[in-house]
């Protein structure tokens, strides 16, 4: 393999735009690795890390945009490259269009939402350049210390502005999806939540209902955090109390601080419009004293919701999960014991592991729910173990998996050629960016890592769920089926997921101690 660059001087590329490029790349024949960024210290050291820097990118400086791929020959590159350029974003395809924010507020005079997608040390810069000039923020960037971000969403609550981030990927506004979000019908609720796959869980749920939402607010995730204080989570049940689009407002996060928590309760316990609130692991009676429907998971949340309107969703039942753990454990070998989860969403992740250990105990991984539980590795599986593949060791100078479905495919081979492995647990995570078919891309593994274990003398269950709409490029229901055909139990949920992986684990086991 040889290493190949290309720079461009004074040539900004967002990072949205660059992550997509990176995705094309690493989808290409005879490329092993690929970077594609700005070329900020961050991002050449990055590039060192990963074993991409040489004298162009040591040499490049903080306003050039630099690829780095290591491919197998110089056609393979060039090969990759004409790809990328073709399919988006590309590196030689765009130009920006504006030097500055002001320079694209001149131009566009009626604009009042700025995405950003900088690099995390120039976000704080930027997010205040652009609320100055009277502009809601959504704000991609991630990496962005807590006071820097605290430091923005104070001057936005001055200016009387949403800032939604930094790390943001879910936003959608009067009906548009910005960054990350799937695609929903419009309709009567209102979501603001710290949690950006928990907001698209419970829109997709209402969109497949036959309701919608008026308005999606993403905050970031560290919005409800002691140092952050729930400022943008605060604004937005303000925006969405004063919405006429909005009827109903639902709010998402997993445990926010107690301070946090108590100014959310005291605020909700004020509006004049119903709400349903999900803060996962939060003391229910302080939710309930505030007024709010509680909901202590993703899909109580959705069901609370609909419940307003009259609608409800149909769950799996215990018996009909514990019928399918039956059929899953036929053919299992006496030494397959555990499920092994590899997650793209972080509140999926949380979600899984909290529903399975209440059956079969605690749950390793790279973000646990105890601190007993932390791999020393993470990718080195102890038990039963789920891990979040869009963790910083995963991802630093890699598209997210929820982009690029190949990211997480050598993480399921090596827990699928363990032969005490029983379930491979999956989410699949739809959007507008990503992958046109991620389930046919980590098909190409599940389908050898079936037909492996079944030559070793035994059974691979594989278990999934998958979160979108039928508006989405990808279309839910076609990801699904394409899943149920290749022999892969597909739920109704994340939680009904964890459920029935818990519960093959469980019933193998009863049967091993027969």
């Amino acid at each position: 393999m040889e290493l190949y660059t290309v720079l461009q001087k004074d040539t900004y590329i967002d990072s949205l735009a660059s992550l997509f490029t990176m995705s094309v790349l690493m989808d290409c024949e005879g490329i092993e690795s690929a970077y594609a960024g700005m070329a900020t210290a961050s991002g050449r050291q990055t590039l060192e890390e990963l074993g991409l820097a040489d004298e162009t990118v040591r040499g490049a400086g903080e306003n050039d945009f630099v690829v780095a791929v290591r491919a197998a020959s110089r056609e393979a590159f060039e090969a990759a490259m004409a790809k990328a350029q073709k399919g988006g974003p590309a590196p030689a395809a765009q130009k920006p269009a504006f030097g500055t924010v002001q320079d694209a507020v001149r131009a566009n005079p009626r604009a009042n939402i700025c995405s950003i997608a900088v690099p995390g040390e120039y976000a704080c810069e930027v997010t205040k350049q652009a609320l100055e000039l009277g502009l809601h923020c959504i704000v991609f960037s991630s990496n962005v210390p807590l006071w820097q971000e605290r430091e923005m969403k104070e001057l936005a609550r001055e200016k009387g502005l949403l800032c939604m981030g930094p790390d943001c990927g879910v936003a959608n506004i009067n009906g548009a999806a910005f960054v990350l979000s799937s695609i929903n019908n419009r309709g009567p609720f209102g979501i603001c939540g710290a949690s950006g796959c928990g907001i698209q869980h419970v829109a997709a749920f209402l969109h497949e209902a036959g309701s919608g939402v008026s308005q999606t607010i993403g905050t970031g995730g560290n919005d409800l955090k002691e140092p952050v204080g729930g400022i943008s989570m605060l604004m937005g049940i303000d925006a969405l109390e004063n919405d006429p689009d909005t009827q109903y407002l639902v709010l998402i996060s997993r445990k926010p601080a107690d301070s946090v928590l108590q100014a959310l309760a005291g605020r909700i316990r004020l509006c004049k419009k119903p709400v349903v609130a999900c803060f996962m692991g939060a003391d229910r009676a302080v939710v309930e004293a505030s007024g709010a429907l509680w909901a202590g998971d993703l899909d109580g949340c959705a069901q609370q919701a609909l419940s307003l309107i009259g609608k409800r969703i149909d769950f799996d039942s215990e018996e009909a999960l514990d019928a399918l753990a039956r059929s899953a454990i036929e053919g299992m070998a006496p030494q397959q014991k555990y499920v092994r989860g590899i997650y793209c969403g972080g509140t999926y992740c949380d979600e899984v592991m909290q529903t399975m250990q209440e059956a079969i105990g605690g749950i390793h991984s790279n973000c646990p729910l105890l601190p007993g539980l932390r791999l020393a590795d993470s990718r080195a599986s102890v038990g039963n173990t789920v891990i979040d593949s869009g963790e910083e060791e995963f991802t630093r100078g890699r598209p997210h998996p929820t982009l690029e479905p190949s990211m997480r495919l050598p993480l399921i081979e090596k827990e699928a050629q363990d032969p005490q492995t029983a379930v491979i647990l999956l989410d699949f995570i739809l959007t507008p960016p990503e992958h046109i078919d991620p389930a046919g891309v980590t098909l190409r593994v599940l389908t050898k890592a079936m037909e492996d274990a079944r030559a070793r003398g035994g059974k691979l269950a594989v278990v999934c769920s998958v979160l979108g709409t039928d508006a989405d490029l990808q279309n839910v229901t076609l990801q699904r089926q394409k899943l149920r055909d290749a022999g892969v139990y597909v739920c109704r949920s994340n939680r009904q997921a964890g459920q029935l992986a818990a519960r093959i684990i469980q019933l193998k086991k009863e049967r091993d101690e027969a």
